[in-house]
């Protein structure tokens, strides 16, 4: 177990790993799910709406990539690993496409090397920064 993970608290509920199992992902636990099933009464739309923000990512990145010409992203408050990654989808479109991932949250620094991606092929890994 590293630093990271040592400090991450599983008997609380944290706001990424709540969006993690709204969007479908694994890196959640039963706190996590039971959090985001209470929330997920209240606003029955809640988890549409956060499939729904991941498809706009991926769009806008996309549209940046392809059709503006950036080749540089930095995907600030990027939470837990997922598919894909901002620099994943500039990648699709434009292999040379590089950026990098930051944040503060333990669980998403402790599996950032998951984001990273990038093969010689595909361009430059994105860089973690902690912050």
């Amino acid at each position: 177990m590293t630093d990271i993970e040592s400090r991450i608290d599983t008997s609380r509920p944290h706001t990424a790993r709540i969006w993690n199992y709204w969007t479908g992902g694994k890196d959640n636990y039963p706190v996590d799910r039971e959090a985001g099933d209470r929330i997920r009464a209240l606003h029955p739309g809640i988890g549409d709406y956060a499939k729904a923000d991941r498809l706009f990512l991926g769009r806008a990145v996309r549209h940046l990539a392809e059709q503006v010409g950036i080749r540089q992203f930095l995907d600030i408050g990027t939470g837990l690993p997922s598919a894909d990654n901002t620099h994943e989808v500039a990648q699709r479109v434009a292999p040379d496409a590089g950026g990098g991932v930051g944040g503060k949250n333990p669980r998403g620094l402790a599996h950032a090397p998951a984001q990273r991606g990038g093969t010689p092929r595909r361009g430059p890994p994105a860089q973690v920064l902690g912050m």
